[in-house]
């Protein structure tokens, strides 16, 4: 299996850098991450979006959980790369990293 390729998007992200994003994500051939905000990981059928645990070793009920995403979700709607994305479904996760790998901790159903 080919690696794909990981691309970064920031807050002054050019109009380039945006169209490589959406590219990348169109073809399924790259992740991209929002900075601070999620990881975006495409598929055929939807796009994964990963958000990091702000709180590791945190006990979250689902509700918590839900609350995350809710704010994710507005972050990468309202971020320039929001208008960029492919007409996919988002399906979101939340994750943390226990020291030997990523870990889900919740994923929305």
């Amino acid at each position: 299996m080919i690696p794909m390729e990981t691309l970064v998007i920031g807050p002054g992200a050019s109009e380039q850098r945006l169209a490589l994003a959406a590219d990348l994500l169109e073809r399924c051939e790259g992740i991209v991450v929002l900075e601070g905000v999620v990881t975006l990981m495409p598929g055929p059928e939807a796009i994964e979006c990963a958000i990091n645990e702000p709180d590791p070793g945190a006990s979250r009920c689902a509700e918590e959980y839900k609350v995350l995403v809710e704010n994710a979700a507005r972050a990468l709607r309202s971020s320039k790369l929001g208008s960029h994305l492919p007409d996919r479904p988002l399906r979101w996760t939340v994750v943390d990293d226990d020291g030997t790998g990523i870990v889900e901790l919740w994923r929305e159903t």
